[in-house]
């Protein structure tokens, strides 16, 4: 199938209007997408404001993208399904690249101590800032929620979450775009390789 009508193809699968997981599209025998064309494609429909991620790895169609569907529209993408421009690439002295690079030299480890060695005095709020972006990278498969917390000195408190890396793809952090919902990985592709989170 060209490239052309690779988001057009998932656009008109989503028609129903259902959410449908990854899973549930990869699994489906009528659909003819690979599982990397379809999180390309997903991806590109986000960014373009057809597709929307309503809960946890579920995917649905926007108005917008319903009302596309219906009118049976080919959506012109100039023969790739990958988004080049406007894409906030990895910025190499950033809190998050620090904690990248913290969590590959890491065994278990929990938010504190990802903040102890990699916060600097200029970084803000980086306690809700790193719990945002540990949540996205364990969304997309890129960490685990280890069974045993980390013991608290705090009376009444149930410990600390322990997470380990468990997809190390290189020294590039993963990159999250909480507008448009999508995790970018720089070290899969020069232009960020769209990553779909469950």
């Amino acid at each position: 199938m060209a490239n052309s009508l690779i988001s057009t193809t998932l656009l008109h699968q989503l028609k129903g209007g259902d959410c449908q997981t990854l899973d549930m599209l990869d699994a489906d025998a009528t659909f003819s997408l690979s599982r990397k064309q379809i999180i390309e494609a997903a991806g590109f429909l986000i960014i373009k404001g057809y597709l929307e991620r309503v809960e946890r790895g579920c995917y649905q169609l926007t108005q917008s993208g319903q009302k596309a569907a219906d009118e049976g529209l080919v959506i012109p993408i100039g023969g790739s399904t990958r988004v080049q421009i406007h894409r906030r690439s990895p910025r190499r002295n950033s809190l998050r690249q620090r904690a990248w690079n913290v969590m590959k030299m890491s065994g278990a480890f929990t938010v504190s101590d990802i903040i102890l060695v990699a916060a600097q005095p200029s970084d803000k709020q980086p306690e809700s800032n790193l719990q945002r972006y540990l949540r996205s990278l364990y969304q997309a498969g890129y960490l685990t929620i280890l069974p045993v917390k980390a013991r608290s000195t705090k009376p009444y408190s149930n410990g600390f979450r322990r997470f380990r890396l468990i997809r190390d793809t290189g020294p590039l952090a993963p990159v999250w775009s909480q507008k448009k919902a999508i995790l970018l990985d720089f070290n899969l592709t020069s232009n960020g390789e769209v990553v779909a989170c469950k």
